[in-house]
């Protein structure tokens, strides 16, 4: 009978410890400012703005998605680089196609992904160190050099971002852009202050920890935003910002209201 109050108790820690299914691990925006929510069971879920239910998506088989790009309502592209999927979703987040990138001809190891701004696709091979840019049938089009022997990289990036006549290899460990033109040609390095979360709304780059938030852009390299307590991912516009609130549901400030 003692075995039972120590039972009791271990099973209420593991509970404890354990994340709701339904706990948002990250938001995402799309361009009107429509938000979606990955959520720790790993399922992507949207409102439905003609009821109360959700539309959602989900596939048991592969986990949590790494990239989750909204910059295209109407063809919201998810990567899983375990599995080398990429699956394209409707604004209802059914799927509409899904390309196992293993498969492409002249692409071996794809590490990070990010949607073209003509609605191709880049993707990083970090087999032989190029960025490649993928066409609408899912072929290689256009590719960039040797990365290592161009740049001197050591790793795969951690993030791609496009944003019009712009990529950027986002590189965590060192805390820099690599950045390129839409033809995968070198232009520069980009520094940036340190963070412990980011979030990308282009051509906004956020970067935000308890110390300080920064929003960096192209133009303007990163620009310090109003100090204050680590609230977690930040995407920013031209008029404001979006965080996720106490009820884990994405708000939208103005920059005049940050300043009262």
């Amino acid at each position: 009978m003692r075995l039972l109050p120590l039972l009791f108790l271990l099973l209420a820690c593991t509970t404890t410890r354990s994340q709701p299914a339904t706990q948002v691990v990250d938001f995402f925006i799309d361009p009107v400012g429509k938000p979606y929510y990955l959520l720790a069971n790993a399922e992507l879920v949207t409102d439905n703005p003609l009821g109360q239910n959700r539309f959602s998506f989900y596939d048991s088989s592969l986990g949590a998605p790494s990239v989750v790009d909204v910059s295209n309502p109407f063809a919201i592209l998810l990567f899983y680089p375990d599995y080398g999927q990429m699956i394209v979703l409707d604004r209802t987040l059914s799927e509409v196609s899904r390309l196992d990138l293993f498969s492409v001809d002249g692409l071996q190891q794809p590490a990070a992904l990010a949607r073209a701004t003509d609605n191709q696709v880049w993707v990083f091979d970090a087999w032989d160190y190029r960025l490649k840019l993928l066409d609408n049938g899912g072929n290689i089009s256009r590719q960039s050099n040797d990365l290592r022997l161009e740049i001197a990289v050591e790793d795969p990036p951690d993030f791609i971002y496009a944003d019009r006549a712009t990529v950027l290899l986002h590189f965590l460990g060192s805390q820099r852009l690599a950045i390129f033109t839409n033809y995968g040609r070198f232009q520069g390095w980009a520094s940036l202050p340190t963070a412990t979360h980011f979030g990308w709304h282009p051509p906004f780059l956020t970067g935000s920890s308890p110390e300080n938030a920064w929003t960096w852009t192209i133009e303007t390299g990163a620009r310090p935003q109003v100090p204050g307590t680590d609230k977690g991912k930040v995407l920013t516009t031209s008029a404001g910002h979006y965080t996720l609130d106490e009820k884990q549901v994405a708000r939208f400030s103005t920059f005049s209201n940050n300043k009262n």
